[in-house]
């Protein structure tokens, strides 16, 4: 429950000196945005050359400058369109990167696990360097992995100051959208591999609204279409928050995370052979709590007035379509709609992560809940939200329990939500399944998925070393468990963890055996998850991010320390008493998508200090596999951030 009154700081008063525009003296524009603001639209469609962002760095902060105001733009496309992104890089002071990354940097590498008989062997592994260099992700986009499009391996620009380890200032995409690609919300940010967090929480980050027959309909109606995006700030520390009484706390829903007492590992698993330790990984600690904006706006810890909170204005009547990024770096959202007296109201959740709720035949299936919404990092949602009747309503993000090693991620009010009187219709007479969910879905690149043979089963370990400890330096891995397999945190010189073959349909199953959940995000592709924790799921969702829950310990059913619960410490346990969380997914690798897609945890940290991999999807015809450059040339590129571009 959420003590009743928080304080404002100076910087928690956002929009009195806020300017976005950008000058020498203030690359980024100058204080924070008004909460309840609502970023700038662009179709680059309707523009000759597509759009420019510049990335530009201001002491701590980074910045895309579009059309010289200095915030991210929410970008607009569609189906079959060509999106056309030109990627500047102005950035001045790459030591300042370096200096802003909260975990301390180690220049060698992490002191080596003791091997034990029987255990899958591990490896250590060093940190990266700031560079300043910079690159594009389009999140999501089931655009392929290579030059002019979404390939962030070799891709990059180099800083204004700084190493020039990509060969130049400037790069362009081309992103060929499929016309079958979901339509829904995407997002971009930076992804070159050791900086990824810094530059994100420094602030790079936007979305993108990939429009379909749907956003047509509800616009013709009348609903309203409100992008929020969420991200991390540079500040970690826990806001200062006023002990209060009580208050009305919101009625508990029936709804309880499944956590078996006891799973003995899949036949897969079991036969892989080669247990994972879990002596040596981080043990429980007391993280920092994760710090959050809104539309650039801080979000206050505690219980805000209702002055401080984002206020959306809805008219008497109406409903909203609310679409929601997580550009958090590693802060969860559990997003529910309550009363003024805390009771649950329920939202209409009609699309994850870009494609919209439906079955494996492409019907739409949206999901009308009073239950929290849990939403990971790099994931997204959206729903429609009718105006309050009593007159106005809270979003919150109730509070998640992350593992013994996680982040604190408390209860939190994220804004309010106000109905406004009005003497005219609040929206047309549409159909409402025309109007709110759109016309019957067309077969998408992921229709049919679940009804196609799965060729192969494998089973991919996420694990932390190589000390217990509560700092947060450690090495991240996930890996194929196989025989012969070692756990080697990322490297770029390495070759592709697995290797597929186009058209190719498999079912992962994903394994945490640490003490926190994980995000596991593949790029490219859209994947159903099939099973958690040994159940069965009713109706997979089509997914490209999903939580993967914290280990547990045989016989206790508790994942790790809870943050108000008691003890059970996969360090200090039994291995054979060690249950991994574990979820099941089923993907395909279509031959339009062939090259070397990355998998990782989305928690960026995690995916900075090792926890990525590549699956190359080999061509139908090919004869022989593909080479990238700093496989060929493993020497010069070993701890690289990025290798030499490659000319589009």
């Amino acid at each position: 429950m959420l003590p009743t009154t928080a304080w404002a700081d100076w910087d928690d008063r956002p929009g009195a000196d806020w300017h976005p525009d950008s000058t020498p003296e203030h690359p980024c524009g100058g204080g924070a945005p008004p909460r309840g603001h609502f970023a700038r639209e662009v179709a680059p469609a309707s523009r000759a050359r597509g759009l420019t962002l510049v990335v530009r760095q201001d002491g701590n902060r980074l910045c895309y400058v579009a059309d010289e105001i200095a915030e991210a733009p929410v970008i607009r496309t569609r189906p079959g369109d060509q999106l056309v992104l030109t990627l500047r890089n102005e950035i001045t002071d790459p030591a300042g990167i370096a200096a802003f990354v909260a975990v301390g940097q180690l220049d060698q590498p992490n002191p080596a696990v003791p091997e034990r008989a029987g255990f899958t062997p591990v490896v250590p592994g060093a940190r990266h360097t700031a560079s300043g260099a910079t690159n594009l992700h389009v999140h999501g986009f089931a655009v392929p992995p290579i030059v002019p499009q979404d390939e962030v391996m070799m891709t990059c620009a180099d800083p204004a100051s700084g190493p020039a380890t990509c060969g130049r200032r400037e790069v362009t995409y081309r992103y060929d959208i499929p016309a079958n690609m979901p339509p829904g919300l995407y997002w971009y940010h930076p992804h070159v591999h050791g900086e990824a967090q810094a530059q994100m929480l420094m602030g790079l980050s936007g979305a993108i609204v990939v429009e379909g027959p749907d956003d047509a309909a509800r616009r013709a109606a009348g609903i309203q279409d409100r992008i929020f995006v969420v991200r991390q700030s540079q500040d970690n520390d826990a806001a200062s928050v006023q002990p209060a009484a009580a208050v009305p706390a919101a009625v508990p829903t029936s709804h309880k995370p499944h956590r078996p007492p006891y799973r003995p590992p899949t036949e897969l698993a079991a036969k892989l052979g080669g247990r994972v330790d879990t002596q040596d990984e981080l043990a429980c600690g007391t993280g920092p709590i994760d710090e959050i904006t809104l539309n650039g706006a801080p979000v206050l810890e505690g219980i805000p007035s209702d002055a401080d909170l984002a206020t959306v204005p809805m008219a008497s009547g109406s409903r909203q379509l609310w679409r929601f990024v997580n550009a958090a770096t590693d802060a969860f959202l559990n997003l529910a709609l309550v009363d003024a007296n805390g009771r649950a109201l329920p939202i209409e959740v009609v699309a994850r992560d870009g494609a919209p709720i439906a079955d494996d035949a492409g019907q739409r299936r949206p999901l009308t809940t009073t239950e929290p919404q849990l939403v990971p990092p790099a994931g997204r949602i959206e729903f429609l939200v009718p105006a309050p009747v009593n007159g106005k309503a809270y979003l919150l993000s109730r509070a998640v329990d992350t593992g013994c090693s996680g982040d604190r991620v408390p209860e939190r009010r994220l804004a309010l939500v106000k109905t406004v009187p009005t003497a005219a219709p609040a929206a047309s007479g549409a159909h409402p399944s025309v109007a709110e969910h759109g016309p019957a879905a067309a077969p998408d690149l992921f229709t049919g998925l679940l009804a196609r043979p799965t060729d192969r089963v494998r089973v991919i370990a996420m694990a932390e070393y190589p000390r217990p400890g509560s700092d947060d330096q450690t090495d991240f891995y996930i890996a194929e468990r196989r025989p012969g397999t070692s756990f080697r945190p990322f490297s770029m010189s390495a070759p592709p963890a697995i290797e597929v073959h186009a058209n190719a349909t498999e079912e992962w199953e994903l394994e945490n055996w640490t003490n926190e959940l994980h995000a596991f995000h593949i790029h490219q592709l859209h994947f159903r998850v099939i099973e958690i924790d040994g159940k069965r799921v009713a109706e997979p969702q089509l997914l490209d991010v999903i939580t993967v829950p914290a280990a547990t310990i045989a016989g206790t059913g508790s994942a790790g320390t809870s943050h108000t619960g008691g003890v059970a410490d996969v360090t200090k346990a039994d291995p054979g008493r060690v249950v991994p969380g574990r979820v099941r997914i089923k993907l395909a690798f279509p031959a339009s998508l062939a090259g070397d897609i990355l998998f990782h945890c989305h928690l960026v940290d995690h995916e900075d200090n090792g926890m990525m991999g590549i699956v190359r999807v080999l061509p139908a015809t090919a004869t022989e596999r593909p080479m990238r450059k700093a496989e060929a040339s493993p020497g010069p590129f070993d701890g690289a951030p990025i290798c030499r571009a490659q000319t589009p």
